[in-house]
């Protein structure tokens, strides 16, 4: 029986738990407008430099990133698909593709956690448990996210000359540091307190260190298409100075990271701009590199759109 005390704590909990969500989106609000605020002032500063450019919409070029960055998004789909199969659920590659890019519209709504629910919901209904849905998720982006630094960290000798990104070289260190995260029985260990933490039963996954090195190193994979796609988007508008295939798998991997880890911002919107912009202004001037920035992220949305239109009706 409840107590007017329980009542009121409840109450007061659920107060506490509304002004978090209030502030977390008015930070996230914020930052979003700050970031593209500035970005349009250097735009607005570089104004001169980017109208005496003759733009020219390279069709070809166009479609050809359109295509890998289609292709990338099936290899993304089809990593997922091995993750639950070694934690034990199967889904054929259908199902897997629908289930991932139909869940990856919640990442536009404020909070990182609606894109995960969906894809929990959706998995729940395909008969994977919620316990197996979720811990995928977590893995998959903890392999994104040590991928992406380890990418980054890989192709700074790329650059182009001794002082560019020079100052980054420190995160060559996070290199051990994600193999270590990722051995299995820490893994495993920091996985299942996860699952405990939020009420769920514990999982017994069927991996090995070989299993988990070899996902690093299909991401790898997934970066380098990812930079082939985006050399092509970059060539489509502004053909000059682009940076070598490496350097830009590498900018996009750790813009991709920056953008996921700011926990305020739907789809990184904004930091993941912003940290692309910065990154390229390396070998673009800065108000070019900005509009790369914008076109890149709206070629992603338009990306994110297509596939969740193929979701609708593959099977």
């Amino acid at each position: 029986m409840s107590t007017p005390y329980n009542v009121g704590k409840w109450k007061t909990i659920a107060v506490i738990r509304d002004h978090r969500r209030f502030i977390s989106r008015l930070a996230g609000t914020v930052i979003v407008l700050l970031i593209f605020g500035l970005m349009f002032r250097t735009v607005y500063v570089g104004w001169q430099e980017i109208v005496a450019y003759e733009w020219d919409l390279d069709w070809p070029a166009l479609m050809i990133a359109f295509a890998l960055m289609l292709a990338s998004t099936a290899l993304y789909a089809y990593l997922w698909k091995m993750v639950l199969e070694r934690l034990g659920a199967a889904l054929n590659y259908g199902n897997s593709y629908r289930i991932y890019y139909l869940s990856q519209l919640g990442r536009y709504i404020p909070g990182k956690i609606w894109s995960v629910l969906g894809l929990v919901y959706l998995s729940d209904k395909e008969g994977v448990s919620k316990a197996i849905s979720a811990t995928s998720v977590i893995l998959q982006l903890l392999l994104q996210i040590v991928s992406g630094v380890i990418v980054f960290a890989i192709t700074l000798p790329f650059w182009r000359s001794a002082g560019a990104g020079t100052g980054l070289y420190a995160l060559i260190v996070l290199l051990p540091v994600g193999l270590i995260l990722l051995h299995p029985a820490l893994l495993s260990r920091g996985l299942n307190l996860a699952l405990r933490i939020t009420g769920q039963p514990g999982i017994q996954p069927k991996w090995g260190y070989g299993f988990l090195l070899g996902q690093l190193g299909l991401w790898g994979l997934f970066w380098l298409v990812n930079g082939v796609a985006h050399y092509f988007l970059i060539g489509s508008i502004y053909p000059s100075s682009i940076p070598s295939l490496p350097v830009l798998a590498g900018i996009f991997a750790i813009s991709w990271v920056a953008g996921f880890l700011s926990l305020v911002t739907p789809s990184g919107l904004g930091v993941m701009e912003g940290t692309l912009a910065l990154l390229l202004a390396f070998y673009f001037p800065a108000a070019v590199a900005t509009v790369i920035a914008l076109w890149t992220r709206l070629a992603r949305t338009v990306v994110d759109l297509v596939c969740a239109g193929i979701a609708t009706v593959i099977r």
